[in-house]
């Protein structure tokens, strides 16, 4: 075989191993990549598995110089099961956080059309700061009652 022969099918064979190299390392460090842990939803956005803590007991407190009452049932979301453990070890302390934060809403903040944001973040970041979870990524309201 000529030198000419032998390099027409040396060079193809390396263009053909650099590529799959390429091609694999792609899909390795592709963080949307379903081996890595993300999925992609309908629209391709990474979609994070996320764990739900929830007290099966509602949060039932009077409103701030006030006879009403207002009663919640709140759902918090999280990134790792280990940080639903912390929660769920340390209930007496998130039910006694969320009822001090409850507690300090009057009628008058009521009546704002985005009280129930506002009471969302302040949960979130005082659980955050108390609890030191930092993986919190959304506080729900199943249940907002005032009476």
């Amino acid at each position: 075989m000529d030198m000419k022969k032998l390099l027409a099918i040396i060079i193809p064979l390396f263009v053909i191993l650099f590529v799959g190299m390429g091609f694999i390392l792609y899909l390795m460090l592709n963080p949307s990549n379903p081996a890595n842990g993300a999925q992609k939803d309908d629209k391709g956005d990474i979609k994070r598995e996320v764990f739900v803590f929830h007290d099966d007991q509602p949060f039932i407190t009077n409103l701030k110089d006030s006879d009403s009452y207002l009663k919640a049932d709140i759902s918090i979301e999280v990134e790792n099961q280990k940080d639903v453990e912390v929660l769920n070890k340390n209930l007496h302390k998130v039910r006694d956080r969320i009822i001090s934060i409850l507690r300090n809403v009057s009628e008058e903040d009521m009546k704002r059309s985005d009280i129930q944001e506002i009471l969302k973040n302040r949960i979130k970041q005082d659980l955050q700061e108390s609890l030191k979870i930092d993986t919190i990524t959304g506080i729900y309201f199943n249940e907002f009652v005032m009476q």
